[in-house]
């Protein structure tokens, strides 16, 4: 299951952010989007920790993994 540490690593991979005609290096840590990232990261957390599991994610029927209900 996701967790947020691998959220923020997922958006260190090349992606080309152009904001206000400048390129954004690392969109994880850059002042118009570290927030929003840090958002989504906590919720991959909250869902990610065994004391929410049963009512943030469901069981897949073809992996049989949680999966995140909050993208739903």
């Amino acid at each position: 299951m996701r967790t947020g540490d691998s959220y923020v690593e997922s958006l260190r991979d090349g992606r080309n952010v152009i904001l206000d005609g400048e390129h954004v290096d690392d969109v994880a840590t850059h002042p118009a989007f570290a927030d929003a990232a840090r958002s989504v990261a906590r919720l991959y957390d909250f869902s990610a920790d065994p004391a929410n599991r049963e009512v943030m994610t469901y069981e897949s029927p073809t992996s049989g993994e949680p999966v995140n209900l909050s993208w739903l």
